[in-house]
């Protein structure tokens, strides 16, 4: 999953988006992700704006877990080990 994640931040940095909106000046960190609601997550470009970077599968949702800094698409009732 983290695999996929990499190769489609890769492939969305080379799609064009839109730019950040003025006045924006902080926007996001390119290579960082977040999950979008439950069902997907998003990747911020080069440009300092989050695009889509997957759906996550049927009966499962997105949580991010903050000590990898990554998404994952795990089932609702999942809960990630306390740190």
């Amino acid at each position: 999953m983290k695999f996929a994640a990499t190769i489609i931040a890769v492939m969305a940095t080379f799609v064009a988006a839109e730019a950040a909106p003025d006045g924006n000046l902080v926007g996001c960190q390119p290579g960082t992700y977040r999950c979008a609601g439950t069902t997907g997550w998003e990747v911020c470009n080069t440009r300092a704006v989050f695009v889509n970077g997957g759906t996550c599968p049927p009966d499962t949702v997105c949580k991010f877990f903050k000590p990898s800094k990554s998404p994952y698409c795990v089932p609702p009732k999942f809960e990630f080990p306390k740190m």
